[in-house]
């Protein structure tokens, strides 16, 4: 039950971490853009 928990709060640490760094690619993309 434990495990299921710190499994399931490290899965949505990761997504969150990747959509930041998505966030932060299309912030330089759009920079470069202009």
């Amino acid at each position: 039950m434990i495990f299921k928990i710190i499994g399931i709060t490290f899965l949505i640490l990761l997504m969150f971490t990747d959509i930041k760094h998505i966030i932060n690619r299309i912030k330089q993309f759009l920079k470069n853009k202009n």
